[in-house]
């Protein structure tokens, strides 16, 4: 509720004034006091309730990525390049693979092969170049096989490819915080190499999904 400032300090001169004009008018009663509300005022400039004194309220969860890790999170908005990893280089040129259209079903009844084909080219286009292929060609090495039916094909595919995964060290700062948070639930080397393996469009997409379940296990289906 806003309460003007001005006038409440006229209303209660009124009311004073009343309680006087009261007071004279009365025979033998005595003065008859007239008692103000009382109402808690906003403080100058701000116009928030005035504080009751409870405390203010708390969020229900904290970022696990703080101001501080600005730097972090601009050097995975950069476009990934090449980085040493075991003494080698990391090579990721080349462009996308285009093999998910060749994809086949083994017959009519396989109902999770439209998701899969789908999913198939999201992660061809959404994954750097060299394991953006390891994937393709692991999903395509099961077409027209009973097994391209498995739901979950796509996303095993690339957590495979992910474990040969070569690491940007400029992951290694912003996973930390993370890594530190999740409480051994979740190691370096996982979230390095999710977050090394796509293109620089889907590393904050990859970061919000491991803070949120200290897992890499099913952030692949958030690549766009």
């Amino acid at each position: 509720m806003h309460i003007d400032r001005s006038r409440f300090l006229l209303l209660t001169a009124s009311i004073a004034g009343g309680a006087c004009s009261s007071s004279s008018a009365s025979s033998s009663s005595g003065p008859v006091v007239v008692a103000a509300p009382i109402i808690a005022l906003p403080a100058e400039g701000d116009g928030a309730p005035a504080s009751s004194g409870a405390s203010a309220p708390v969020k229900s969860s904290q970022t696990v990525m703080g101001s501080g890790d600005d730097d972090a999170l601009a050097a995975l908005d950069r476009p990934p390049s090449a980085a040493d990893d075991d003494g080698g280089t990391c090579d990721e040129g080349g462009a996308p693979p285009t093999g998910c259209g060749t994809l086949r079903a083994p017959g009519p009844h396989c109902e999770s092969f439209s998701d899969t084909k789908a999913m198939c080219g999201k992660l061809a286009r959404g994954l750097r170049p060299r394991v953006a292929e390891q994937v393709v060609d692991c999903i395509l090495a099961k077409s027209g096989k009973q097994s391209v039916c498995d739901f979950d094909l796509a996303n095993q595919c690339g957590l495979v490819a992910l474990q040969k995964a070569c690491i940007e060290p400029s992951t290694q700062a912003a996973c930390a915080p993370i890594v530190r948070a999740c409480g051994g639930r979740l190691q370096m080397r996982e979230c390095q190499a999710l977050v090394s393996s796509v293109t620089s469009r889907n590393r904050r997409n990859m970061m919000t999904c491991i803070t949120e379940g200290c897992s890499a296990d099913y952030c692949l289906y958030q690549v766009e």
